[in-house]
């Protein structure tokens, strides 16, 4: 028993002891679909790198929002229109469902999922190319595509979207690009240059517990 008790003692200080990775973006901007495809793709596919950084992805991004007295709702408006805002909810409503169906092991999933939409939506841009590409990657992640668009076209949809604006609104400094990146809490813009290079050479670099394999064979 007193082994158990360290060793979950243990779970927990090298849980807390992780970097941390938070990207702020907007599912239609052009520069965060690039990192997402690129640096942050090999990230989520290099094996336990999950053990170094937990990584966020937060689709919102700059989104001017007014508060609707009449509805007691916030109306948005998305920097590349309607469908932006669209795709936000797309993004969000699917990560918010692979939360509930995998308690236990959802970080990647839910980073994979907003990837799997940039990756799957092509131009001309619509909520229509949105529920096919949230139908495709439904499939593969082995969620209901039914039911991610009926939360991004429902309240679900909305609180969620609502509750990444207060998030994105409430960064301390305030953030004037996208994809603006914070590391533990803060944003740099030194650590932010490095990640949308190489997040895992970064992640590589700076945790202090024990790499993982991809540290030592990437710089092999």
């Amino acid at each position: 028993m007193k082994f158990l008790g360290l060793a979950l003692l243990l779970a927990i200080t090298l849980c807390q002891n992780r970097l941390s990775v938070d990207v702020y973006t907007e599912s239609l901007c052009p520069d965060c679909m690039e990192f997402l495809l690129n640096s942050l793709t090999e990230a989520v596919d290099t094996p336990d790198i999950e053990e170094m950084v937990h990584i966020r992805v937060v689709p919102y991004g700059n989104v001017k929002r007014v508060y609707n007295q009449a509805t007691g709702k916030w109306q948005f408006t998305c920097q590349h229109g309607a469908v932006e805002c669209y795709g936000n909810y797309v993004q969000l409503c699917g990560q918010n469902i692979l939360a509930t169906k995998y308690p236990n092991d959802n970080e990647i999933l839910q980073v994979q999922w907003a990837i799997c939409i940039d990756r799957r939506i092509f131009k001309p841009y619509t909520n229509t190319r949105f529920d096919e590409a949230a139908s495709l990657c439904a499939a593969d992640f082995g969620i209901s595509g039914t039911a991610v668009k009926e939360c991004a076209n429902g309240d679900q949809g909305y609180k969620l979207h609502l509750a990444a604006a207060e998030e994105t609104d409430g960064l301390s400094p305030a953030h004037n690009y996208v994809p603006w990146i914070t590391t533990n809490k803060k944003h740099s813009v030194t650590d932010e240059d490095l990640i949308l290079e190489d997040l895992v050479a970064w992640a590589c670099t700076n945790y202090q517990g024990p790499k993982i394999e991809a540290c030592t064979t990437r710089s092999a």
